[in-house]
C-alpha cells in the first residue's frame, strides 16, 4: 500500500493565500478557491507520470559517460504526458540505481534532469512559455525558465514576463522572479452599447 504523499495534501486557503501571490492565479484554472475546493476532491493531477513514455525527436543524438548524458540537438522536441519542451539542445542526465523503477531510460537508468537549450518552448495544455533556457526537475516535476532579457508565459489571451519562471507542475502554479510584468484580461467584459 502507497504511503499518502505530502506533496498532495491539501493545504489550508488561508495558508495558500499568505504563499501565492497574483502571478500565481495566471496559471491556475479557475478562482482560487473553486481550484482548492476541486483538488481537496481529487488527489490526480495532469502532470507527467512516470510511468507514461518520454518521446523524444531530434536531428541528432549522442551519448556521453555510459549513457548517464545524452544529447540531442536540431529542432528538439520532448514529450511527457500532456507537457511538451521544444528546443536547440536537450541534454539528459540520469543515473543508474541499483533496483529498476519506473522512470527507467536505456540501460535501466533514471532520467533526473533535462536541460533545453536555445529557443525554448514549453506548452502545456492552453499554457505556453518560451525563453532562452530550461531546466526540468523531473523527480521534483519542477521546471526553471530563464530568458534574456526576460522569459514569457501565456495562458490563453494572459501574459506574464520575468526573468525567471519556476513553474511547480504538480501544484499547477508558477513563481516570476526579476521585475515582473503581467497582463491579465477579464473574463467578463462589459458590453458597450453605443449611442444613436
Amino acid at each position: 500500500m502507497k504511503k499518502p504523499d505530502k506533496k498532495n495534501q491539501q493545504i489550508p486557503i488561508a495558508k495558500t493565500l499568505l504563499v501565492i501571490f497574483i502571478a500565481f492565479f495566471f496559471f491556475l484554472d479557475g478562482p482560487l478557491i473553486h481550484n482548492a475546493l476541486s483538488k481537496s476532491k481529487s488527489t490526480k493531477t495532469k502532470t507527467p507520470e512516470k510511468e507514461e513514455a518520454i518521446e523524444i525527436n531530434s536531428d541528432r543524438m549522442r551519448s556521453m559517460d555510459s549513457g548517464k548524458k545524452i544529447i540531442f540537438s536540431g529542432h528538439v522536441v520532448g514529450i511527457w504526458g500532456d507537457l511538451e519542451i521544444r528546443s536547440d539542445i536537450f541534454e539528459l542526465y540520469a543515473i543508474k540505481e541499483k533496483k529498476s523503477s519506473n522512470g527507467d531510460i536505456a540501460g535501466g537508468q533514471t532520467l533526473k534532469e533535462v536541460i533545453a537549450i536555445g529557443n525554448v518552448r514549453i506548452k502545456r495544455g492552453n499554457k505556453k512559455a518560451q525563453g532562452d533556457r530550461a531546466i526540468y526537475h523531473v523527480d521534483q516535476k519542477k521546471i526553471i525558465l530563464t530568458g534574456s532579457p526576460k522569459a514569457i508565459a501565456w495562458e490563453d489571451e494572459n501574459m506574464i514576463e520575468g526573468k525567471e519562471m519556476i513553474f511547480l507542475l504538480e501544484e499547477d502554479r508558477i513563481v516570476v522572479n526579476g521585475r515582473v510584468e503581467v497582463k491579465f484580461y477579464t473574463k467578463n467584459k462589459p458590453s458597450i452599447k453605443k449611442r444613436k
